[in-house]
C-alpha cells in the first residue's frame, strides 16, 4: 500500500480542489480495493487448515515421506498461496521445501517430499509458514504458521558379530546349580529316558541310533540382569574420532539392548549422556526390565542422547552400583579409559557383578587396558572400526 501512496494523494488532491469526478472515482475504487485487499487477506488465511502427515519414528538410513494436504474452506478464492516448511539439515540434505499455487472455493493441495535419516536424533520439522496476499497486491501478504511436528531417527541396530562380539550368550546366563532353572540353549549331554522326563526333552535321533529313549541335559542356570552403562563423556574420546566413535558407542548400546529383547533378559540403561529435551541434562537411569515397551524407552534415550561433560565415567560407574544386584552384567561402553574404571569395575566382580568392557575407539592404550582387563578376569572387546562399521546394512 505504501508504494500506491504518493498516487492516492494525487488522486485526493484531483478530487478535492479540481473537482474531478474521474479523479473521485479511481480514488473510491482504490480505497475499495484496497478494504477489500485487508478483508480478503484475513477471511482467506482464517479458513486454511494444514495437516502434515508423516513417520515420526524411523530408523537411521530410513527414508521418510512427509505428505501435506492444505484445504480452503472459505467461500473466497485464494489466487495465490506460497508453503515454506523449515526442515533439519540432518534430514534435508541441502533441499528446501518452498510450493506456490492457488486455491480455489473448498479446494484441496496436496504434496508430499521425502527426507532421509542422515543421523540418529530428536528433530523438528516445521514450523510452516504460509503466506497470502490480495488479487492486486496492494495489501501486505499475511502470513499463518503450523507448529513443528517431532520426528525421532532411532540409532542404527546390528547383530553383535557385526561388532566383534560373540552373539551366543555374551553377557547373559550364569550356571546355577538348582536344577529346576535349566537353559535350553546350553546342553551338556544325553542320558536314559526316565519316569516323569518331559516329551520334550526327548532326542529322536540319539533315541534311533541307540535303540533306546534318550532325554537331553541341559546346564542349570538362571537368567540375568544387563546394565549398559554408556559413556558419552567428551573427555573419554579423541578429538580426532570423536563422531564417529560416540555414534558407535550409542550403535553397540542399542544393539545389545534388542539382543536382550530377542533373548527375553531383562536390559537397563544408565548414561551420562546430556538429553536435548530435558535442557542438556542427563536422563534418569532405567533400570533392568523386560518387554518390548521397556526396550522402546531405552530406544528414545539413545535416539536423542548428545555427548555431555557433566560427570566423568569413573562416577558413572560408581552411581550404578547401588541399583545392581548379586549375578547382574554390567557392560561399560565408552571410547576410552583410565586404569582407575577398571580398577572399579573388578570391585563389583568381587561383589558378585559380571562386568564387561566394550571400546569404541583404537587407541595404543587399549592393549594395556586389555591386560589389565585380562588379569582382572573382565571381558574386554574392541568395537569394528568406525569406517567400516558405517558400511555395515541395517539388520
Amino acid at each position: 500500500m505504501i508504494d500506491y501512496l504518493p498516487f492516492i494523494i494525487f488522486l485526493m488532491i484531483l478530487a478535492l480542489f479540481l473537482r474531478a469526478e474521474s479523479a473521485l472515482t479511481v480514488l473510491y475504487m482504490v480505497l475499495g480495493t484496497f478494504l477489500l485487499g485487508i478483508w480478503w487477506n484475513r477471511r482467506a488465511l482464517q479458513h486454511i487448515e494444514i495437516s502434515r502427515d508423516f513417520s515420526d519414528h524411523v530408523f537411521l538410513g530410513e527414508d521418510i515421506p512427509v505428505v501435506y494436504e492444505i484445504h480452503n474452506q472459505s467461500l473466497l478464492p485464494i489466487l495465490w498461496l506460497e508453503v515454506h516448511e523449515s526442515l533439519p539439515a540432518n534430514l534435508r540434505a541441502g533441499r528446501t521445501v518452498k510450493h506456490v499455487f492457488s486455491l480455489g472455493i473448498r479446494d484441496k493441495k496436496k504434496f508430499t517430499y521425502q527426507l532421509h535419516a542422515f543421523k540418529r536424533g530428536y528433530y523438528a520439522l516445521g514450523p510452516t509458514t504460509i503466506r497470502s496476499g490480495d488479487p492486486l497486491g496492494l495489501v501486505q501478504p499475511g502470513q499463518k504458521e503450523l507448529p513443528g511436528s517431532s520426528l525421532t531417527v532411532y540409532p542404527q541396530i546390528v547383530q553383535l558379530d557385526t561388532l566383534g562380539i560373540p552373539s551366543r550368550s555374551p553377557f547373559g546366563t550364569i550356571k546355577h546349580h538348582d536344577p529346576i532353572f535349566e537353559d535350553p540353549s546350553r546342553m551338556m549331554g544325553k542320558r536314559d529316558f526316565q519316569y516323569g522326563d518331559s516329551i520334550r526333552r526327548i532326542d529322536w535321533k540319539s533315541t534311533a541310533s541307540s535303540g533306546k529313549l534318550q532325554v537331553k541335559l541341559y546346564e542349570a542356570s538362571i537368567d540375568m540382569e544387563v546394565t549398559i552403562l554408556l559413556d558419552l563423556n567428551r573427555e573419554s574420546y579423541d578429538i580426532k574420532t570423536f563422531y564417529p566413535a560416540t555414534e558407535l558407542s550409542v550403535t553397540a548400546a542399542a544393539s545389545i539392548a534388542a539382543w536382550g529383547e530377542r533373548h527375553d533378559q531383562a536390559i537397563g540403561l544408565h548414561t551420562n549422556g546430556s538429553d536435548p529435551i530435558k535442557t542438556g541434562t542427563m536422563p534418569n537411569p532405567i533400570q533392568p526390565k523386560k518387554g518390548a515397551g521397556h526396550f522402546i524407552n531405552i530406544l528414545e534415550i539413545l535416539a536423542r542422547i548428545e555427548p555431555g561433560d557433566v560427570l566423568p565415567v569413573d562416577h558413572l560407574v560408581q552411581s550404578a552400583f547401588p541399583h545392581l544386584t548379586w549375578g547382574a552384567s554390567i557392560i561399560l561402553i565408552s571410547g576410552g579409559l583410565q586404569p582407575s574404571t577398571l580398577d572399579l569395575l573388578n570391585q563389583a566382580r568381587k561383589r558378585g557383578v559380571h562386568p564387561v568392557v566394550i571400546l569404541t575407539s583404537h587407541a595404543k592404550e587399549n592393549k594395556h587396558l586389555q591386560k589389565q582387563a585380562e588379569h582382572y578376569k573382565i571381558k574386554f572387546y574392541v568395537a569394528s572400526d568406525p569406517g567400516e562399521f558405517r558400511k555395515q546394512v541395517l539388520v
